[in-house]
C-alpha cells in the first residue's frame, strides 16, 4: 500500500488483502477494452504492449533521481528490432503480443515522441503507467493581465503555465525540471503547427523553426495531433485477448472462434457463481 505510486490500493478488511483496479481482466480475456475506455468522454486513456529488458530494471532504478526517466526508457526494447522479436519469441511471448507492441499507441507516446511520463518515478517501482503533462490554454489570465502564446516567444509561455513546473517535475520526472520543460515544447510546437495549418497565420518558415527548437518534425507533430484528437478506439486500445487459449480450449478447437461467446467462462482456476444478498 505504501508504495503504490497512485494512492489506489486499499485493505479490504472482509477477505484480508489489499485491493486496487484490475483493469477490468474479465473483459482484457475477451479482447475488450477496460470500462473506462467507454465511460471517459475525453477519450484520453490509451493502452498498449511495451516491451522491456528485465535485465537492465535494477540498474535502471538505481540511478540519480535526476535521471530515472531517462533510465526507465533505456529499459523499455525496440518492439521492430529483430533481435528483440527473437528474444521475445524465446521467452515466450505470443506473436499476437509482439504485433501489438510494434503498432502500441503506448511505445509512440513514450519512445518515439517522448511526450508520456511515468508518475513517481523516485519511488522506484517503474510504474507502466505514462502521462502527458496538461498544456496551458491558448490564452489565460496571470497577475499581471493576459498571456497568450506569441510564436516570436512561444516557449516563454511554458514558465508561465498555471502550475508552475516545478510541480509537474515532482509528479512526472523525479524533480528534473528539464525532462517537463521539453515536453511541454513538444506539444506547443504541435499547437503552433496545427494552427498554422488551419488558420494559416503564422508564416511556414516560422513554424519550422519552432519544430526544431522542440526537436520534433512536422510529420511527428502530424503524427501526434492524429493519435492524440482524431483517434478511434482501436488507434487507443491495442492489445490481444489474454488468456484466450484457456478461455477457448476446453470446447473448441477452431482457432478463429469468437472469444466473446466465451466471456464468462475463462480465467484461470475454477468458476464460481457470486451469491448475491445478505
Amino acid at each position: 500500500i505504501a508504495a503504490c505510486p497512485y494512492k489506489k490500493i486499499y485493505f479490504n478488511w472482509a477477505t484480508g488483502k489489499s485491493e486496487k483496479c484490475i483493469l477490468c481482466y474479465p473483459r482484457l480475456e475477451t479482447g475488450q477494452p477496460p470500462a473506462c475506455f467507454h465511460s471517459c468522454v475525453g477519450r484520453i486513456r490509451y493502452m498498449g504492449v511495451l516491451l522491456y529488458d528485465q535485465d537492465k530494471v535494477q540498474a535502471a532504478m538505481s540511478v540519480p533521481d535526476e535521471g530515472l526517466v531517462q533510465a526507465q526508457l533505456s529499459v523499455l526494447c525496440d518492439p521492430h528490432d529483430p533481435a528483440v522479436i527473437r528474444a521475445a519469441e524465446r521467452s515466450g511471448v505470443p506473436p499476437a503480443m509482439i504485433e501489438s507492441a510494434q503498432k502500441s499507441p503506448v511505445y509512440r507516446y513514450v519512445v518515439e515522441w517522448g511526450i508520456a511520463l511515468p508518475l513517481h518515478a523516485e519511488f522506484r517501482t517503474l510504474p507502466m503507467l505514462y502521462y502527458v503533462p496538461p498544456l496551458l490554454p491558448v490564452m489565460g489570465r496571470t497577475d499581471n493581465g493576459l498571456y497568450n502564446h506569441e510564436p516570436e516567444d512561444l516557449f516563454a509561455a511554458v514558465g508561465q503555465a498555471r502550475l508552475p513546473l516545478r510541480y509537474y517535475a515532482a509528479l512526472f520526472s523525479a524533480g528534473n525540471v528539464e525532462v517537463v520543460e521539453a515536453v511541454m515544447r513538444k506539444l506547443l510546437a504541435v499547437r503552433v503547427s496545427m494552427r498554422s495549418r488551419e488558420v494559416s497565420d503564422i508564416p511556414a518558415e516560422r513554424v519550422a523553426r519552432i519544430l526544431q527548437e522542440a526537436g520534433i518534425t512536422h510529420d511527428q507533430a502530424e503524427a501526434i495531433y492524429k493519435l492524440t484528437s482524431l483517434c478511434t478506439g482501436a488507434d487507443r486500445y491495442v492489445l490481444p485477448p489474454l488468456a484466450r487459449e484457456q478461455a477457448v480450449a476446453a470446447d473448441s478447437v477452431s482457432p478463429e472462434v469468437c472469444a466473446e461467446c466465451h466471456k464468462g467462462s475463462c480465467g484461470f482456476g475454477p468458476n464460481e457463481t457470486p451469491k448475491r444478498g445478505a
